[in-house]
């Protein structure tokens, strides 16, 4: 292929990105309930969640998986084994944060917490 043709390829490839990146932040409102992934992190404290998403930006696994375990050691963190409901209060995409209110009944029912944005399954709601 030509140089041309090369661009116009790397164009496209990253005008879909975008669009793809859109259409998950669209399905992600606020007000909407939706499911949270099981096993996902969940943080109540703005600091430590964006702490632990830098950690997991950064890519270094062991640093991640010690700050993690620490934090779920202090219930700084929780983690869920199993998918809960939850209502979108914010969404703040280049953060990749979303602000939600637990709505599975229980004692955490009304609570308020900061997920990753991969952490909300847009599929099951």
């Amino acid at each position: 292929m030509s140089p041309r043709a090369d661009l116009r390829v790397f164009a496209g490839v990253i005008v879909l990105v975008a669009l793809a990146n859109a259409c998950l932040a669209g399905e992600i409102r606020k007000g909407a309930t939706m499911q949270v992934k099981a096993d996902s992190i969940w943080f109540q404290d703005a600091e430590k969640f964006a702490r632990w998403q830098s950690l997991k930006k950064g890519g270094d696994t062991k640093a991640l998986a010690a700050y993690q375990e620490e934090a779920l050691r202090q219930r700084d963190a929780w983690q869920f084994t199993k998918p809960l409901a939850v209502k979108i209060r914010g969404v703040t995409p280049k953060a990749n944060r979303v602000d939600v209110e637990m709505m599975t009944e229980g004692r955490l029912q009304g609570s308020r917490w900061l997920l990753d944005i991969d952490a909300i399954d847009a599929k099951g709601q």
